[in-house]
Protein backbone atom coordinates (compact mmCIF):
# COMPACT_ATOMS: atom_id res chain seq x y z
CA UNK A 1 0.00 0.00 0.00
CA UNK A 2 3.16 2.53 0.15
CA UNK A 3 3.86 2.36 -3.27
CA UNK A 4 -0.16 2.83 -4.01
CA UNK A 5 -0.22 5.72 -1.35
CA UNK A 6 2.89 7.41 -2.98
CA UNK A 7 1.13 6.78 -6.74
CA UNK A 8 -1.85 8.31 -5.16
CA UNK A 9 0.18 11.61 -4.04
CA UNK A 10 2.05 12.11 -7.03
CA UNK A 11 -0.80 11.76 -9.13
CA UNK A 12 -3.17 14.38 -7.30
CA UNK A 13 -0.03 16.53 -7.71
CA UNK A 14 -0.49 16.44 -11.20
CA UNK A 15 -3.84 16.49 -11.43
CA UNK A 16 -3.62 19.69 -9.03
CA UNK A 17 -6.34 17.80 -6.20
CA UNK A 18 -4.21 17.41 -3.36
CA UNK A 19 -7.26 18.04 -1.37
CA UNK A 20 -8.41 14.87 -2.53
CA UNK A 21 -5.36 12.58 -1.99
CA UNK A 22 -6.55 11.77 1.77
CA UNK A 23 -9.53 10.53 0.36
CA UNK A 24 -8.65 8.53 -2.53
CA UNK A 25 -6.63 6.28 -0.26
CA UNK A 26 -9.20 5.41 1.93
CA UNK A 27 -11.54 4.69 -1.38
CA UNK A 28 -8.28 2.65 -2.84
CA UNK A 29 -7.84 0.67 0.95
CA UNK A 30 -11.66 0.20 0.39
CA UNK A 31 -11.85 -1.15 -3.08
CA UNK A 32 -8.77 -3.76 -2.38
CA UNK A 33 -10.93 -5.18 0.99
CA UNK A 34 -13.89 -5.19 -1.32
CA UNK A 35 -12.79 -6.95 -4.16
CA UNK A 36 -11.26 -9.83 -2.38
CA UNK A 37 -8.33 -10.93 -3.99
CA UNK A 38 -9.89 -10.70 -7.13
CA UNK A 39 -9.45 -8.65 -10.58
CA UNK A 40 -13.27 -8.12 -11.04
CA UNK A 41 -11.94 -6.61 -13.97
CA UNK A 42 -8.77 -7.04 -15.95
CA UNK A 43 -7.94 -3.15 -16.26
CA UNK A 44 -8.05 -3.35 -12.73
CA UNK A 45 -4.94 -5.79 -12.68
CA UNK A 46 -3.24 -2.62 -13.13
CA UNK A 47 -2.71 -0.66 -9.73
CA UNK A 48 -2.29 2.67 -11.42
CA UNK A 49 -6.01 2.04 -12.90
CA UNK A 50 -7.23 1.19 -9.36
CA UNK A 51 -5.52 4.89 -8.04
CA UNK A 52 -6.81 7.15 -11.02
CA UNK A 53 -10.67 5.97 -10.53
CA UNK A 54 -10.15 6.19 -6.73
CA UNK A 55 -9.35 9.70 -6.84
CA UNK A 56 -11.69 10.64 -9.68
CA UNK A 57 -14.16 9.55 -7.19
CA UNK A 58 -12.01 11.54 -4.08
CA UNK A 59 -12.40 14.55 -6.81
CA UNK A 60 -16.06 14.87 -7.36
CA UNK A 61 -17.32 13.91 -3.70
CA UNK A 62 -14.86 16.65 -2.82
CA UNK A 63 -16.46 18.88 -5.90
CA UNK A 64 -12.95 19.18 -7.47
CA UNK A 65 -12.45 19.46 -10.62
CA UNK A 66 -9.80 17.35 -12.61
CA UNK A 67 -8.22 17.20 -16.43
CA UNK A 68 -9.90 13.93 -17.32
CA UNK A 69 -7.69 13.74 -20.17
CA UNK A 70 -4.49 13.91 -17.97
CA UNK A 71 -6.18 11.31 -16.08
CA UNK A 72 -6.65 8.76 -18.68
CA UNK A 73 -3.43 9.29 -19.98
CA UNK A 74 -1.85 8.32 -15.96
CA UNK A 75 -3.73 5.27 -16.13
CA UNK A 76 -2.78 3.93 -19.23
CA UNK A 77 -6.02 2.48 -20.83
CA UNK A 78 -8.51 3.32 -23.27
CA UNK A 79 -11.11 5.69 -22.65
CA UNK A 80 -13.57 2.55 -23.04
CA UNK A 81 -12.02 0.18 -20.67
CA UNK A 82 -11.22 2.78 -18.19
CA UNK A 83 -15.14 3.45 -17.92
CA UNK A 84 -16.05 0.07 -17.91
CA UNK A 85 -13.48 -0.46 -14.91
CA UNK A 86 -15.03 2.74 -13.48
CA UNK A 87 -18.58 1.26 -13.08
CA UNK A 88 -16.97 -2.20 -11.59
CA UNK A 89 -15.16 -0.07 -8.81
CA UNK A 90 -18.53 1.95 -8.15
CA UNK A 91 -20.37 -1.34 -7.77
CA UNK A 92 -17.65 -2.80 -5.45
CA UNK A 93 -17.32 0.31 -3.38
CA UNK A 94 -20.84 0.67 -3.72
CA UNK A 95 -20.80 4.55 -4.08
CA UNK A 96 -22.83 6.62 -6.55
CA UNK A 97 -21.96 9.87 -8.51
CA UNK A 98 -25.05 12.19 -7.69
CA UNK A 99 -25.42 15.72 -8.77
CA UNK A 100 -28.64 17.93 -9.40
CA UNK A 101 -29.81 20.20 -11.86
CA UNK A 102 -28.43 23.19 -10.83
CA UNK A 103 -24.76 22.49 -10.69
CA UNK A 104 -25.32 20.56 -14.34
CA UNK A 105 -26.47 23.92 -15.24
CA UNK A 106 -23.35 25.77 -13.53
CA UNK A 107 -20.72 23.40 -14.50
CA UNK A 108 -21.65 23.22 -18.73
CA UNK A 109 -23.24 26.24 -18.93
CA UNK A 110 -27.03 25.02 -19.81
CA UNK A 111 -28.66 26.94 -16.66
CA UNK A 112 -31.83 27.77 -19.00
CA UNK A 113 -32.26 23.88 -19.84
CA UNK A 114 -32.17 23.12 -16.56
CA UNK A 115 -36.05 23.31 -15.32
CA UNK A 116 -37.76 21.91 -18.68
CA UNK A 117 -34.93 18.72 -17.78
CA UNK A 118 -36.08 18.46 -14.74
CA UNK A 119 -39.61 18.14 -15.40
CA UNK A 120 -38.53 15.35 -18.72
CA UNK A 121 -36.63 13.55 -15.86
CA UNK A 122 -39.62 13.34 -13.41
CA UNK A 123 -41.80 12.19 -15.95
CA UNK A 124 -39.92 9.39 -17.58
CA UNK A 125 -38.55 8.27 -13.94
CA UNK A 126 -42.27 7.84 -13.06
CA UNK A 127 -43.45 5.99 -16.29
CA UNK A 128 -40.41 3.86 -16.75
CA UNK A 129 -40.63 2.98 -12.39
CA UNK A 130 -44.49 2.10 -13.52
CA UNK A 131 -43.80 -0.58 -16.15
CA UNK A 132 -40.73 -1.71 -13.88
CA UNK A 133 -43.94 -2.24 -11.23
CA UNK A 134 -45.97 -3.57 -13.41
CA UNK A 135 -43.86 -6.45 -14.80
CA UNK A 136 -42.86 -7.31 -11.32
CA UNK A 137 -39.27 -5.33 -11.16
CA UNK A 138 -37.37 -3.46 -8.02
CA UNK A 139 -37.59 0.24 -9.39
CA UNK A 140 -34.47 1.93 -11.51
CA UNK A 141 -32.07 4.50 -9.73
CA UNK A 142 -32.65 7.32 -12.19
CA UNK A 143 -30.55 10.02 -9.92
CA UNK A 144 -27.56 8.72 -11.29
CA UNK A 145 -25.78 10.89 -13.74
CA UNK A 146 -26.59 9.04 -17.15
CA UNK A 147 -30.33 9.79 -16.70
CA UNK A 148 -29.82 13.36 -15.55
CA UNK A 149 -27.60 14.49 -18.38
CA UNK A 150 -29.62 12.87 -20.65
CA UNK A 151 -32.55 14.74 -19.95
CA UNK A 152 -30.72 17.83 -20.00
CA UNK A 153 -29.67 16.55 -23.66
CA UNK A 154 -33.19 16.22 -24.54
CA UNK A 155 -34.32 19.23 -22.92
CA UNK A 156 -31.59 20.73 -25.84
CA UNK A 157 -32.89 18.50 -28.14
CA UNK A 158 -36.56 19.94 -27.75
CA UNK A 159 -35.51 23.63 -27.99
CA UNK A 160 -32.59 23.09 -30.48
CA UNK A 161 -30.09 24.54 -28.19
CA UNK A 162 -26.83 23.09 -27.94
CA UNK A 163 -24.81 21.04 -25.07
CA UNK A 164 -21.84 19.10 -25.28
CA UNK A 165 -22.10 15.54 -24.79
CA UNK A 166 -18.81 14.27 -25.17
CA UNK A 167 -18.65 16.89 -22.19
CA UNK A 168 -21.03 14.54 -20.30
CA UNK A 169 -19.03 11.76 -21.04
CA UNK A 170 -15.88 12.74 -20.13
CA UNK A 171 -16.63 14.06 -16.75
CA UNK A 172 -18.97 11.20 -15.13
CA UNK A 173 -17.54 8.40 -17.50
CA UNK A 174 -20.75 7.56 -19.89
CA UNK A 175 -20.85 6.56 -23.38
CA UNK A 176 -21.93 8.43 -26.41
CA UNK A 177 -24.23 5.66 -27.49
CA UNK A 178 -25.93 4.89 -24.44
CA UNK A 179 -26.44 8.85 -23.70
CA UNK A 180 -27.95 9.52 -26.99
CA UNK A 181 -30.12 6.21 -26.83
CA UNK A 182 -32.17 7.60 -23.42
CA UNK A 183 -31.95 11.08 -24.79
CA UNK A 184 -34.40 10.06 -27.85
CA UNK A 185 -36.37 8.20 -25.67
CA UNK A 186 -37.06 11.28 -23.17
CA UNK A 187 -37.46 13.49 -26.58
CA UNK A 188 -40.39 10.77 -27.07
CA UNK A 189 -42.27 10.53 -23.76
CA UNK A 190 -41.29 14.79 -24.00
CA UNK A 191 -44.41 15.07 -26.70
CA UNK A 192 -46.63 12.31 -24.42
CA UNK A 193 -46.12 14.84 -21.49
CA UNK A 194 -46.58 17.99 -23.02
CA UNK A 195 -50.60 16.58 -24.45
CA UNK A 196 -51.01 15.13 -21.20
CA UNK A 197 -50.12 18.70 -19.63
CA UNK A 198 -52.74 19.97 -22.83
CA UNK A 199 -55.40 17.51 -21.79
CA UNK A 200 -55.19 18.31 -18.15
CA UNK A 201 -55.51 22.13 -18.24
CA UNK A 202 -57.91 21.89 -21.15
CA UNK A 203 -60.11 19.61 -18.42
CA UNK A 204 -59.26 21.83 -15.45
CA UNK A 205 -60.90 25.14 -17.71
CA UNK A 206 -63.95 23.61 -18.67
CA UNK A 207 -64.33 22.17 -14.85
CA UNK A 208 -63.77 26.05 -14.20
CA UNK A 209 -66.25 27.17 -16.87
CA UNK A 210 -68.76 24.50 -15.36
CA UNK A 211 -68.62 25.60 -11.78
CA UNK A 212 -69.11 29.19 -12.92
CA UNK A 213 -72.05 28.44 -14.54
CA UNK A 214 -73.06 26.12 -11.98
CA UNK A 215 -73.35 28.95 -9.86
CA UNK A 216 -75.43 31.00 -11.77
CA UNK A 217 -78.04 28.69 -12.30
CA UNK A 218 -78.03 28.08 -8.54
CA UNK A 219 -78.28 32.00 -7.75
CA UNK A 220 -81.30 31.45 -10.44
CA UNK A 221 -83.09 29.52 -9.17
CA UNK A 222 -82.71 30.58 -5.75
CA UNK A 223 -84.57 34.05 -6.49
CA UNK A 224 -87.41 31.82 -8.45
CA UNK A 225 -87.72 29.75 -5.28
CA UNK A 226 -87.76 33.24 -2.76
CA UNK A 227 -90.47 34.50 -5.35
CA UNK A 228 -92.92 31.66 -5.12
CA UNK A 229 -92.33 32.01 -1.00
CA UNK A 230 -93.52 35.70 -1.99
CA UNK A 231 -96.58 35.17 -3.98
CA UNK A 232 -97.79 31.78 -1.95
CA UNK A 233 -97.57 33.65 1.62
CA UNK A 234 -99.14 36.92 0.02
CA UNK A 235 -102.39 38.22 0.54
CA UNK A 236 -102.91 39.18 -2.80
CA UNK A 237 -101.57 36.45 -5.01
CA UNK A 238 -99.09 37.25 -7.80
CA UNK A 239 -100.24 38.42 -11.78
CA UNK A 240 -100.13 34.66 -14.08
CA UNK A 241 -98.09 36.35 -16.20
CA UNK A 242 -94.70 35.93 -13.98
CA UNK A 243 -91.74 38.05 -14.81
CA UNK A 244 -93.34 40.84 -16.47
CA UNK A 245 -93.24 44.60 -15.11
CA UNK A 246 -96.51 43.92 -13.01
CA UNK A 247 -95.07 41.23 -11.29
CA UNK A 248 -91.68 42.96 -10.77
CA UNK A 249 -93.58 45.70 -8.80
CA UNK A 250 -95.57 43.72 -6.68
CA UNK A 251 -92.72 41.51 -5.96
CA UNK A 252 -90.90 45.24 -4.41
CA UNK A 253 -94.10 46.55 -2.94
CA UNK A 254 -94.25 42.73 -0.86
CA UNK A 255 -90.22 43.23 -0.08
CA UNK A 256 -90.85 46.41 1.28
CA UNK A 257 -93.60 45.62 3.66
CA UNK A 258 -91.70 42.65 4.63
CA UNK A 259 -88.82 44.83 5.92
CA UNK A 260 -91.50 47.53 7.42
Amino acid sequence: MDAERQMIDSFCKKLGTTKAAERAGQLYRQLTSAAGGRTHHPSLQHPQVKVCICIELAARQNRLSLEKPFLLKLAGIPQKQYKTAYAVVESLLKVKTLVSFDQLGVQFTCSGLTPRASKIHAYYSTRLNKRQAEMGHEPLDFEVPLYKCAAVLAAAKITKSKVSQKDFCSTFSLTLSQLDTISKDMVTLSKEMREETAEESLASKIHSRAGVGGGIEKKRKTEEKRDDLLWKFSAVGPPRSAFNQEFLDWREKMLQQAGS
